[in-house]
């Protein structure tokens, strides 16, 4: 009996404890509300990058913890903190510089991107990749010569397409609220012989070359279609990630707020119901949509010979896309 009331109390004891250190440890953590005013959330490196907010939507650190900071491309508020990347730690509530010892408040601390300097972007080849039926491309933000990726692009060389990019999407997908995207498209690595946006631009000329006048009518035009859409992250260097080139398709304008966004809607909506935590998505082309010229010819539809479509042809009737779908894309025993 002795001993049992020895073992007894000593696991209260231990209980106690902690439960004393977990107080502690609480009360020394620090909180960053990122779904406030989450376009001025900082580029944030702990555990990982673009962490996911708790329950409450904060982010939260605890005592001691590393944390590398950032806000490339723009303006951090206090200015003393290193755009290009800052090494604080967490202490009581707030963050502390590694080299100086300086304590700040966390929640004070914001980065405003400068539109003139958007998306501060870096992309760039990995070989180690597997990408099926392409090359891997890594859209992401090179802080003090380390890269921190926001997207996976496949990419197909030869041709100048993408074929799928790869991400991770969460119940927070809706939250990034007071996003102001960025002036412009971009593409630093150079895979595109000729310039991919003044095609788009242009798309008009090219398809009267090709007798395909008739299907610009001003109810159906092309879009820079996002494979990876913007307003499915939280953060704003995730949603200006999106703007780089090697995620971008051509698309129809019907087909983006149709069918399109009731697959979106339904993803992000089956995860806010809190079923499951997040879900990684591939989203990409698959074949070159052909329409028929003023001569009955099918002609290809590409933009000087650089990109081509997903399928989402508006002027192929439901009949045909079955067709081809089970007989060349899906095969069943």
């Amino acid at each position: 009996m002795l001993a049992l009331l020895t073992r007894l109390l000593f696991s209260k004891i231990v209980a106690m404890l902690f439960a004393k250190i977990s107080l502690i440890l609480s009360t020394n953590s620090c909180y960053l509300d990122v779904l406030t005013n989450p376009a001025l959330t900082p580029l944030i490196v702990g555990s990982d990058v673009f962490p996911e907010p708790s329950p409450n939507g904060s982010l939260h650190f605890i005592y001691r913890e590393p944390i590398y900071i950032a806000c490339p491309g723009g303006e951090f508020t206090p200015t003393a903190i290193d755009v290009n990347g800052h090494s604080v730690y967490c202490r009581e509530g707030t963050i502390v510089d590694i080299k100086t010892g300086v304590a700040g408040n966390f929640n004070k601390i914001t980065c405003t991107l400068n539109d003139t300097a958007r998306p501060y972007l870096t992309d760039k080849l990995n070989s180690d990749i597997i990408c099926e039926g392409g090359t891997a491309i890594e859209i992401g933000y090179t802080l003090n010569k380390s890269f921190y990726r926001a997207l996976l692009v496949c990419f197909q060389l030869e041709l100048g397409i993408p074929l799928y990019t790869k991400y991770r999407i969460s119940k927070w997908a809706r939250s990034g609220q007071n996003y102001a995207e960025p002036p412009r498209y971009v593409f630093d690595l150079g895979l595109f012989s000729d310039d991919p946006v003044a095609a788009y631009e242009n798309y008009g000329t090219t398809f009267e070359n090709l007798g395909l006048q008739r299907y610009v009518d001003g109810v159906h035009d092309l879009t820079k279609g996002q494979l990876a859409a913007c307003d499915e992250f939280l953060y704003s260097f995730q949603r200006d990630a999106t703007y780089d080139l090697a995620n971008v398709a051509p698309r129809w304008n019907t087909f983006d707020p149709g069918n399109w966004r009731v697959l979106e809607n339904a993803i992000v909506n089956l995860l806010e119901s809190g079923d499951i935590g997040d879900a990684t998505v591939l989203t990409g082309t698959l074949k070159v949509a052909t329409l028929e010229n003023v001569n009955g010819t099918e002609e290809e539809l590409r933009l000087k010979e650089s990109v081509f479509f997903g399928y989402n042809n508006p002027y192929v009737s439901k009949d045909n896309v079955d067709s081809e779908f089970l007989g060349e894309i899906c095969y069943t025993n």
